[in-house]
């Protein structure tokens, strides 16, 4: 079972420099050598209310994050000692795909991330919407590339995520986005049972 892991986190503001080099040039490269491991990536958001710094790895299953490989590169050179220690707000999620395109193409400037939970009696009219119209209806936006869904069971994150890989960063706040957004059944069958939503347009910094 494919698996995303994503690591969002701030980092204190006398070490920013030193946690971006050493994330660049060693912690990522050392990560993406596990086995197991099928992309990583780093990307960076100017929201004031959540972790500025973003990673997503694309894994073959959860079991990769449990490996001795995985162990032994997360503590490998600067991170564990320089980093680590004034890295803050951590929040870590593992999600399995459950919508959506088949993987990330990793090839966007931008990815919106999009995170909610959903009333549990409307969670199968959910996942059949956001698949067979809520998507399809995005994606013939210009500056659309495309989108993955998932879900996790990590307790306080909400349980679904959608990844849209975006050539615009202003597209995920758009009018002809809403305007979208708001065609169909999703609007008046689904969103009402929506909750506990976070919207995060972030910038590539890693390629």
């Amino acid at each position: 079972m494919s698996a995303l892991y994503l690591v969002r986190m701030d980092v204190g503001h006398d070490h920013e420099a030193l946690f971006n080099e050493v994330y660049d040039k060693e912690h990522l490269p050392n990560l993406r050598g596990v086995p197991g491991v099928r992309s990583a990536h780093r990307y960076r958001q100017p929201s004031a209310t959540e972790p500025r710094y973003i990673a997503a790895y694309e894994l073959d299953s959860p079991a990769v994050l449990a490996s001795p490989a995985w162990k032994t590169a997360g503590e490998a050179g600067r991170w564990a000692g320089e980093i680590r220690p004034f890295t803050m707000n951590r929040h870590l999620a593992i999600y399995e795909r459950v919508g959506g395109g088949a993987a990330l193409t990793n090839k966007t400037p931008y990815v919106f991330w999009v995170m909610m939970d959903i009333e549990r009696h409307r969670e199968a009219l959910f996942n059949e919407l956001y698949d067979g119209e809520h998507l399809p209806l995005l994606s013939k936006l210009r500056g659309y590339v495309n989108a993955v869904r998932y879900r996790t069971e990590t307790p306080g994150e909400p349980r679904y995520l959608c990844a849209y890989e975006l050539e615009r960063g202003d597209l995920a706040q758009s009018k002809e986005w809403n305007d979208a957004s708001d065609i169909g059944r999703w609007k008046p069958e689904v969103r009402p049972y929506t909750y506990n939503k976070k919207w995060i347009v972030s910038e590539r910094v890693t390629r």
